[in-house]
């Protein structure tokens, strides 16, 4: 019957995975969307992205801001979605601005 004392402990998850629905992931890609255009490519790095990119040599072309880009915006949701959790439309585009603008620095 487990360890002795413990037959009052409350056995459920402490940790609450985070859900990422499509609608919740789309809302909150599209806050991140709206940071990224507000400020910009020239002003907002993600951290170590364009250091990484400068020693693996890769050009500052289209493709490299793309690239850029996508994972801006993934670094939003997943941060977005796993710290806020959030239920509304609300949430989501409040989780993509807030945790984006967390995880990016000024250029």
């Amino acid at each position: 019957m487990g360890e002795p004392g413990a037959e009052g402990v409350n056995s459920t998850v402490v940790f609450q995975a985070p859900h990422f629905t499509f609608w919740t992931t789309v809302y909150t890609a599209l806050g991140a969307m709206f940071f990224w255009t507000r400020t910009g490519r020239a002003k907002l790095k993600v951290y170590a992205l364009s250091w990484l990119f400068d020693i693996l040599d890769i050009p500052d072309s289209g493709a490299r801001q793309v690239v850029e880009f996508i994972i801006f915006i993934v670094f939003g949701c997943l941060i977005g979605i796993g710290i806020a959790n959030p239920i509304t439309v609300a949430q989501a585009v409040t989780a993509g601005f807030a945790w984006t603008g967390f995880v990016a620095k000024r250029a």
